[in-house]
């Protein structure tokens, strides 16, 4: 959580760390700035608060984090960049600078970020040769940084949030099973009350609207995948595709209020009836979901239960990234991940290797899968669960898990 920050610091030697000044959408600019929407940068020395440093525009944006705020101005960037008009980094690297004297930070600091790689690229090395003498850029090992182990665990205010977003997204999920259920078959085709044939474009609109009514975004797109593409497990679904009786289908729905946390959730229905293939296959993935559910205690190594799950697949006949690396059917991915400002973070539960042990504080998905979509199906079962203090582990996702969704008559 956010308190670890300076411990984590302090055990890797970081003497500050800091975001790049970007339009773009920003987990870790968001984390430090308690949330604040603006544009700017976020300073984070060992031992001290963050500091937010804004354009003009964004001033009263920015001091919504209840943090120290200043203006690029207060750091003579508009002069810099008069002065230095004929290189743009000259006069950003001037007001770094100026940065680095009035916040006292030296040494070895380490840069994050989300935006456009080649303006980032070319301000790194405008940094390292500008200031070299003041600081010393260092780099992270991949998903073991210093954001992923803070990551890692929620504080009570982010529990809190993840858990309203849980209920309010468990209300859409349940309204769209209720709301498929007035639907009535015409042949194989599932069609509207009024005859229409019902696509899969036609319940994405669906979501989307009662997802706005809850406050929620669908930013990074939801899955609504039938048949084959059930079998792919990152397929969205063709919106122009009819829905048809007895097919799987795959809704896996991770919306996120607006600039904030995630939740991430799936079931697998099939609307009217299920191939008797299909429901031997859920039944085999709802069990090994309620094992993994009780295996998750604190102290655990993720990968351990990763690894449980594998040897359950492949003793029933499934291949999996155990002892098949890289197939295209079976169980093909990892069984969770953390969530949070990511739809992906830390924890993480890795087929091999890996060193992540659940802890009370842990927000992460159960997720278990199995895929084959040259026999036109895929069936995947996806919580979100909490470790409370008590290491319990708690589901934040309330939707049925039944497989069939009758049809209107």
């Amino acid at each position: 959580m956010k308190a670890d920050l300076d411990r984590l610091m302090a055990e890797r030697e970081i003497d500050a760390l800091f975001t790049l000044n970007s339009e773009h959408e920003d987990p870790y600019r968001t984390y430090l700035a308690n949330g604040a929407d603006f544009s700017g940068m976020v300073f984070k020395k060992r031992g001290e608060a963050p500091v937010l440093i804004s354009g003009i525009m964004e001033i009263d944006e920015a001091a919504k984090s209840g943090l120290t705020v200043y203006s690029m101005e207060d750091f003579k960037f508009s002069e810099l960049a008069k002065e230095h008009k004929e290189d743009r980094d000259a006069a950003f690297a001037g007001m770094y600078r100026n940065i680095f004297a009035k916040l006292d930070i030296s040494g070895k600091v380490a840069i994050y970020g989300v935006g456009d790689l080649n303006v980032a690229f070319g301000m790194l090395r405008a940094l390292e040769k500008h200031l070299g003498d003041v600081i010393t850029l260092v780099t992270e090992p991949l998903a073991d940084n210093i954001f992923d182990r803070a990551y890692e665990t929620k504080d009570p205010d982010e529990i809190a949030r993840l858990r309203a977003i849980a209920k309010r997204t468990s209300a859409v999920v349940r309204d769209t099973r209720a709301w498929l259920g007035t639907m009535r078959a015409a042949g194989d085709a599932v069609v509207q009350p009024d005859g229409t044939p019902l696509t899969i474009g036609d319940v994405k609109r669906y979501v989307r609207g009662k997802l706005y009514t809850q406050n929620l975004e669908d930013v990074r797109g939801m899955i609504f995948a039938q048949g084959r593409d059930a079998g792919v497990p990152h397929s969205a679904g063709e919106d122009d595709q009819t829905l048809q009786t007895g097919q799987a289908i795959v809704f896996d729905l991770f919306p996120r209020e607006p600039k904030g946390y995630f939740h991430d959730m799936t079931r697998t229905w099939c609307l009217g009836h299920a191939p008797d293939e299909v429901q031997a296959v859920y039944d085999t993935v709802m069990e090994v979901f309620d094992r993994s559910f009780e295996m998750c205690k604190p102290g655990l190594v993720t990968s351990d239960v990763q690894r449980m799950v594998c040897e359950f697949f492949e003793e029933r006949g499934h291949p999996t990234g155990l002892n098949t690396p890289g197939t295209a059917e079976g169980y093909v991915h990892s069984l969770a991940h953390g969530i949070g400002l990511n739809v992906h973070e830390a924890p993480y539960f890795r087929t091999h290797g890996g060193n992540y042990h659940i802890q009370p504080g842990n927000v992460f998905t159960i997720e278990p899968g199995l895929y084959y979509p040259e026999k036109g199906y895929g069936v995947r079962i996806e919580d979100t669960v909490i470790v409370n203090d008590d290491g319990t582990l708690e589901s934040l996702t309330d939707v049925p898990y039944d497989l069939v969704i009758e049809l209107a008559d």
